[in-house]
Formats: structure tokens, sequence, C-alpha cells
């Protein structure tokens, strides 16, 4: 039994050794380990369209917002007014389809908003997440970019 004993503080130096060096290279971040929001059944709060930052005015009831169902359906609101309709998807082609709206009267800031986002969403050709962000691009380019956001 003592015989045995004899190997053991080397066994734990080795072990040792090997955990510091495996820390060492753990402690680096791992991009593909980072948190990747899904397209469907997400909060996605519009953050910049047309690469101008996006922010709620004092007079608006809400963030402008939109959440794709897994069945096709997408669903938000534009500033002023709910919008509801379809969405088609192929790999990273993404199409909004047949988008309408409640028609309430907002103040002009707010309906130019609307105007925008709408014209928008109906250009989209494609998207691509980045963790948690959801860019809509026309083309390649972006758009709008959304965050998601956990209620």
């Amino acid at each position: 039994m003592p015989h045995r004993l004899k190997y053991l503080p080397l066994a734990a130096a080795i072990a040792m050794a090997g955990g510091c060096a495996a820390t060492s290279d753990s402690a680096k971040p791992n991009a593909s380990l980072a948190p990747q929001a899904s397209l469907t059944n997400t909060y996605w709060k519009l953050t910049q369209l047309d690469g101008t930052p996006v922010a709620m005015a004092p007079q608006q009831e809400r963030e402008v917002r939109i959440t794709l169902t897994a069945d096709g359906k997408v669903t938000g609101f534009t500033g002023c007014n709910r919008v509801m309709g379809g969405y088609t998807l192929a790999g990273t082609a993404l199409r909004f389809t047949q988008l309408a709206g409640t028609r309430m009267a907002c103040p002009p800031p707010l309906m130019q908003l609307e105007s925008a986002v709408l014209t928008n969403l109906n250009s989209v050709t494609g998207y691509q997440i980045e963790g948690e962000k959801l860019i809509l691009l026309k083309d390649g380019a972006p758009v709008a970019r959304f965050e998601s956001v956990y209620l």
C-alpha cells in the first residue's frame, strides 16, 4: 500500500498542471457558444432603420416591434398602428407578405416612422442573426436592425 501512495503526489501534480493549462484556454471567449436568438417566437424591438437609430417618441404608445411565429405569421407595432401579415422563409431568404394594419391617425412624426417601417418590411429579401440581434436585409444590405427582448 505505501508503494502505491508514492506516485500519488506525482499524479496530483500532473493533473493540476493539465488543469491549469486547460483553464487558461477555456477562459478565452468562444463565439460559437454565444447565445443565438431564434428568428421565430422572439419579440424583436427595432433599434435602427436605414442606418439611423430609432428611439421611442414621447407620444408613442409602445416601441416598434415584430414577432414572427413558426406558422408563417408576423405581428407587430409600427409606431402608430398594429401590423399583421405573413412571411416566407427559405434558408436566409425572407419576405414579408400581405402586410396589413390598423388605421389610427397619429402625429406626423409617428406616421412618418410607420411609413418607413412598412416600406422597409416590404423591401426585405433576407436576414441574418448575430447573437441577440436580427438584421433585415434588402439585396444583402441592412435596412433594419432589431434586438431580442425577453418578457
